[in-house]
């Protein structure tokens, strides 16, 4: 009976240490469980604290132009001036937009390809169909890349290298070129546009200051385009050309396009620049047709670009205004968080509505004043998409401890 009480006895202690065991972890387990869920954000409601959808005014602006034709529009958004732009003309070595294009999107055509000048072009190049075109000029034998001679049609604008890449690309048919030129055209919606020659120098051919701004921002979207027309100077195989664009070096934020003349057109100029206008990029294109003379041009044609980049902009939302106040929901707490723009928001005054966008981030368990919690933005409609901006924080926040229990 004795061993069998000692035995009793023995066997007791471990059942109160299985049981102290199992408490500890009922408690342990219950403990990590109801702690995860107060430090875990469950909802966030917010409050905005500014209209969604600005109304802006419509602010004129002064434009003055020598051209005949003109017209000025930003990159992917809204026309700011017009001047007889649907009206049909010669547009000159603005043609050539057209040819480089065409060269740089044929894959029978890459920069590398070698063409050997032939007597054919030599002999185009001597008699010329006006003498007072820009030539580069061209000898018989002459072994050249397309690249050098897209460096010479783009910079110089040099007439015989159009007719040497419209030869190159169809096998000596340059007639089959022109066509592509005006298929072209079509597919881009260019309906009062006309090609004769690749060159621009026959007065026939045809456009408007309307069709050569789509034409431009079709263009400038391939990145080779934009190196050619954005290039002061280049080593070639013809010697060191220079682009006869003299906003390249007068104009900041210049970035092309191309020149013109003949007679028949006058002075002409495809033109652009880019700067950065209230915390984003905004990008200007612009067309002038009939220029009386060809210098005076680029003076008309940056006070045109100047007229542009001063267009009114009216701040909708100044720094340090706040924006948004969020509310965020844990278990038993709630926390009140306002977020300020940290640069003014606004459009420009062209009559749009303007909407407020903005993405934010999960608030985490702390947070500093003037910690960014989230961006913002202003879109105009028919404009591109602006910057974002930082939203930051009010106030600092520190979790309370019993939330971590």
């Amino acid at each position: 009976m004795r061993k069998q009480r000692r035995l009793g006895r023995k066997s007791a202690l471990p059942r109160w240490l299985w049981l102290g065991i199992l408490t500890a972890m009922v408690v342990g387990t219950g403990t990590v469980a109801f702690a995860f869920p107060l430090a875990q954000v469950k909802q966030i409601t917010l409050s905005l604290q500014v209209p969604k959808i600005f109304h802006l005014p419509r602010v004129p602006s002064v434009w003055h132009t020598l051209a005949g034709s003109c017209e000025i529009q930003v990159a992917g958004g809204p026309i700011l001036f017009q001047k007889n732009a649907y009206l049909e003309r010669p547009i000159a070595s603005t043609t050539k937009i057209m040819t480089a294009y065409l060269t740089l999107e044929d894959k029978m055509m890459p920069l590398n390809r070698n063409v050997t000048i032939t007597s054919q072009e030599v002999l185009n190049d001597r008699q010329g169909l006006l003498k007072a075109d820009s030539e580069v000029p061209l000898s018989r034998g002459q072994v050249v890349s397309v690249q050098d001679l897209l460096w010479a049609l783009m910079l110089p604008s040099a007439d015989d290298a159009a007719w040497v890449l419209a030869r190159a690309a169809t096998d000596n048919h340059p007639a089959r070129f022109i066509a592509a030129m005006n298929q072209q055209a079509r597919q881009f919606h260019m309906d009062h546009t006309h090609y004769v020659d690749p060159d621009g120098v026959n007065h026939e051919g045809y456009s408007t200051a309307a069709d050569l701004m789509i034409l431009t921002q079709h263009v400038m979207k391939n990145p080779e385009f934009r190196l050619l027309v954005r290039t002061k100077t280049h080593k070639t195989a013809f010697g060191v050309l220079s682009n006869l664009n003299q906003l390249l070096w007068s104009y900041p934020g210049a970035i092309g396009v191309k020149t013109g003349w003949t007679p028949w057109a006058g002075s002409c100029l495809v033109f652009g620049a880019t700067r950065m206008e209230h915390g984003s990029p905004l990008t200007v294109y612009g067309v002038v047709l009939g220029e009386p003379a060809f210098n005076p041009m680029f003076h008309d044609t940056a006070q045109l670009l100047n007229t542009a980049f001063h267009t009114s902009w009216s701040p909708v939302i100044h720094a340090g205004q706040t924006v948004l106040v969020l509310h965020i929901h844990r278990v038993l707490t709630t926390t009140t968080l306002a977020l300020y723009a940290a640069k003014p928001l606004g459009a420009y005054d062209l009559g749009e509505d303007a909407t407020l966008q903005w993405r934010l981030k999960t608030p985490g368990p702390a947070w500093h004043a003037g910690q960014i919690l989230g961006y913002a933005r202003i879109n105009a409609k028919g404009w591109p998409e602006s910057s974002w901006v930082p939203l930051k924080a009010r106030t600092s926040y520190v979790m309370p401890w019993w939330a971590h229990l």
